[in-house]
């Protein structure tokens, strides 16, 4: 894809999403930035979180900035969010089987196997790996900092 093309495509679904927000169904994108400038992104989201108390979680870093730490410093700080700020039980997590960074990532962060699943990209078919992380199994760091949750906590049917 064009870099215009991912350019729009990327704020299309970040308006989309914080368009259609509700505490039923959201989905929290934050970018990364290294010395002024955007080298990633992590998303999470959910539905019916009030009752499942499940996060869904992504990210993506440019080709640049992998392997130097970013995507888990930024993944760790978004289930610090999700489990000691909102009280999440799981996150869950989908990987292309062929991206080995996220793959290492994730298992650095105490994802386990959770089934695959199938989806179209460009035109063919690419297998996921499903990927989740128990509360049991989070690691919590003493370094990760929120604020300001207090305002919105209740846009997150969360408690």
């Amino acid at each position: 894809m064009p870099p215009a093309e991912r350019a729009r495509w990327v704020s299309q679904g970040h308006w989309s999403g914080l368009g259609s927000w509700s505490p039923d169904d959201w989905g929290l994108g934050l970018v990364v930035f290294r010395e002024g400038l955007p080298i990633g992104k992590v998303w999470m989201g959910a539905s019916q979180f009030a009752v499942l108390r499940e996060v869904r979680s992504s990210s993506w870093f440019g080709l640049a900035y992998q392997g130097q730490g970013y995507g888990t410093e930024a993944r760790t700080a978004l289930l610090h969010l999700a489990f000691a700020e909102l009280g999440a039980e799981a996150a869950l997590s989908e990987v292309f089987q062929d991206n080995h960074a996220s793959q290492a990532v994730s298992r650095k962060l105490g994802y386990r196997p959770d089934g695959i699943s199938r989806d179209a990209l460009h035109g063919e078919a690419v297998v996921s790996d499903r990927l989740r992380l128990m509360r049991a199994d989070w690691r919590q760091r003493t370094d990760v900092q929120v604020d300001g949750l207090e305002a919105c906590r209740s846009f997150f049917g969360a408690k």
